[in-house]
């Protein structure tokens, strides 16, 4: 039995944190100890009950200035885990600034999760003293892709040297058919899109589309964020209110996608898209743009349309709606929880 480390800033409903519960889960269940530390005491997923939960309150050296905080909160995370744990077998950080922090771990066998295209996630603030930060971070533990987009992103960010391997998400196909019988939505005869409002996500170019196809199912925006209310005012602006519904944030989105005629994803970019392999286990066709890294590892090329290309999603929304069962993909077994913890535990023989 090994015993592994997952941390994560907060645990909200983001693909990330999905990936930690999913990931401990599944290591609890081959019989390994998973413990889950998150920084930020915001809980809103269902937390598995086989797996050990803890809070390391980073809030408090938020005061600390930053040129030194992340050493401090690094030697008292290390404290943290071996006073309430023991010795981690391996230790996997997710997002920063958590793995700003677990950079300077002195913990054995710390891998830095890279959940999305970096050049992507930071294209706005991306100066030559950002890039540099961010080289230290990830340049000075091993680091581990989601997919082979986001590992390509980092090299060319980073250059040849990076010591970076690809893993990708894994998806809990019991716990998702679980959960989407839970309830039935009141909605009927819809497309559904699951994502935070925010720029990465285009809810603009969806909505769009959406008008210019002038299809009979719905559209329901499952999710909130900062970008909710230009959303609201786009939909109002095109005089379609009565066609779109914001259902808001959903503890349990799985009975949305599983009820949809279809998903739609419609982002610049993705790190991988845990959604879209949701929406496989429940076999809910899904179309998507042809982001970077992600879909296109996921989804066939006839099920892809170009970046920020309204008209092209607007066409495919009307193909896909008229014959769904067309774009209809099988979920491979290569995205299974037990073959993923095979391939995590392999780092710990790696050492």
């Amino acid at each position: 039995m090994k015993k592994i480390v997952l941390a994560i800033f907060t645990l909200q409903g983001n693909g990330a944190e999905r990936f930690a519960l999913t990931m401990a889960k599944a290591l609890s269940d081959s019989g390994h100890e998973a413990h889950l530390v998150y920084f930020k005491d915001m809980i809103e997923l269902p937390i598995p009950s086989n797996i050990n939960l803890h809070f390391f309150n980073y809030q408090k050296y938020r005061k600390i200035p930053r040129s030194f905080r992340s050493i401090i909160a690094s030697k008292a995370f290390d404290k943290f885990i071996l006073n309430h744990i023991g010795e981690p077998d391996l230790v996997l950080s997710n997002l920063y600034p958590v793995d700003m922090i677990l950079a300077k771990s002195t913990l054995k066998n710390v891998h830095l999760v890279i959940h999305n295209t970096l050049s992507q996630e930071y294209a706005s603030t991306l100066t030559p003293s950002l890039v540099s930060k961010l080289e230290k971070t990830y340049q000075s533990k091993p680091c581990i892709a989601v997919s082979e987009g986001v590992k390509q992103d980092f090299i060319e960010l980073f250059g040849l040297k990076s010591n970076i391997q690809t893993i990708h998400n894994p998806i809990d196909i019991e716990a998702v058919k679980t959960g989407a019988d839970e309830f039935i939505p009141s909605h009927q005869n819809y497309i559904v899109h699951v994502g935070k409002f925010k720029a990465q996500k285009r809810h603009d170019i969806l909505i769009k589309a959406y008008a210019l196809a002038n299809i009979p199912q719905k559209l329901v925006l499952v999710g909130t964020g900062n970008l909710l209310a230009e959303a609201k005012q786009l939909v109002a602006d095109l005089e379609i209110e009565n066609d779109v519904v914001f259902a808001g944030f959903q503890k349990n989105p799985y009975p949305f996608i599983k009820n949809a005629d279809l998903m739609v994803v419609s982002s610049d970019f993705e790190g991988f898209s845990i959604a879209i392999l949701e929406a496989l286990a429940l076999e809910t066709p899904v179309i998507s743009t042809d982001c970077p890294s992600g879909p296109n590892e996921i989804l066939p090329p006839k099920n892809l349309v170009p970046v920020g290309d309204i008209e092209a999603l607007a066409t495919k929304l009307q193909q896909s709606t008229i014959n769904p069962t067309k774009h209809f993909t099988v979920l491979s077994n290569d995205f299974s929880p037990k073959n993923t913890v095979t391939k995590y535990l392999q780092l710990i023989s790696h050492i």
